[in-house]
């Protein structure tokens, strides 16, 4: 049996970033079940430095947030990871709009954002002038990343604290016994290993409500709703964007089908948002889609064609959030209630996961 004080489950953008934290002050191996780190979630993004803009008041969503957005601006500086602080203008397209508007800015301020002000119809003529709004605000601390350096930093740094990662490896058994866990692991080639940890962090993703049911929690307010997010890209040639751009939300579960650009200049229109009747992961976008996305985007952007769009990418999003639920935040807690002192879930990370993840990762060490 293998020994270590932390095992962590799940080499996402979240568990890497607890693994970086953690392994300087003890032992850990994070494991894996795929090949490499980020193959789900933290690789099928927008890949957005979001501000805090949307989410309730003291909920660890906006907190996390604003905390996660500075520190990761930071982190890049220090480790010359490619970013940029772009800006996101928030648009209303019609005066009936307006209040929504009004109520992002009005949240945005009491959750403490900074940099978010009124932009004029000069300004936007000026610097996005393939935008049509009636009305917008600018959240200047919003930005891009480049995800894949990120993770990659992240891992670097974590290995060379000692970190231990064992990619194509799955959990089949979790026990708790008096004072550490039991874990039983599948690699690829069909080896048991068992490990003993005195912690295990479950940041297992879109299988975090799986890993804590092997443990024995049997809790329907821990069972994730898998949605799917398609993108389309935007023709290279004939958009050109300095911002992100979002309307207002037009639901309770998304932040409406909205414009993001890339390091390279490209831009986007996406995600939707589509609640998955099982959790068959299926990255397939269908050429269908792309009429949904053309009304969307020529609400906005001027001269837009359906010829304009073409298909993209999708991801999957872990959200604890049910349809008739209009907000859901992050479960992240040490189970001490259920006699599982030590054993720490991170179910429903969805975003703003990215931008919060370093300081989740501290908000993880500070609950052990």
């Amino acid at each position: 049996m293998i020994d270590t004080d932390c095992l962590i489950i799940g080499a996402g953008v979240v568990g890497l970033a607890v693994a970086e934290q953690l392994s300087s002050q003890m032992s850990c191996i994070v494991v894996e079940r795929h090949s490499s780190f980020g193959w789900e979630t933290s690789s099928r993004n927008s890949e957005v430095i979001h501000a805090g803009l949307y989410y309730p008041q003291n909920s660890l969503k906006a907190k996390l947030c604003i905390e996660g957005n500075k520190l990761l601006y930071e982190f890049c500086e220090k480790y010359k990871i490619p970013h940029r602080k772009c800006g996101k203008l928030v648009i209303s397209i019609n005066e009936c709009e307006n209040q929504k508007l009004h109520n992002i800015f009005e949240n945005a301020k009491l959750n403490g954002v900074d940099n978010i002000e009124y932009v004029t119809n000069d300004f936007l003529q000026l610097n996005e002038p393939n935008i049509a709004a009636f009305a917008a605000f600018i959240s200047r601390n919003t930005g891009i990343l480049d995800t894949h350096s990120f993770m990659q930093c992240l891992e670097a740094l974590a290995i060379n604290n000692g970190a231990i990662f064992s990619y194509n490896t799955e959990v089949i058994s979790i026990e708790k016994h008096y004072d550490f866990f039991k874990i039983s692991l599948k690699t690829n080639d069909e080896q048991i290993i068992s490990i003993r940890a005195s912690i295990v962090i479950n940041s297992a993703g879109l299988d975090s409500d799986s890993i804590a049911q092997m443990i024995g929690i049997q809790d329907e307010n821990l069972t994730l709703n898998f949605t799917k997010g398609n993108y389309f890209k935007l023709n290279s040639s004939k958009f050109k964007f300095s911002h992100l751009v979002y309307p207002v939300p037009d639901d309770m579960h998304s932040l409406g089908i909205h414009l993001t650009i890339d390091l390279n200049g490209g831009a986007k229109l996406g995600p939707d948002v589509e609640f998955l009747d099982d959790k068959i992961v299926n990255y397939n976008v269908e050429e269908k889609l792309k009429e949904k996305f053309f009304k969307a985007g020529k609400r906005y952007i001027k001269n837009l064609s359906i010829a304009d769009l073409s298909v993209d990418y999708s991801g999957i999003r872990p959200k604890l959030q049910k349809k008739t639920e209009s907000f859901r935040d992050f479960y992240i807690k040490n189970e001490t209630e259920r006699n599982l002192n030590g054993f720490i879930n991170l179910i429903g990370i969805e975003s703003p996961g990215l931008t919060a993840s370093l300081a989740i990762a501290k908000y993880v060490a500070n609950i052990l």
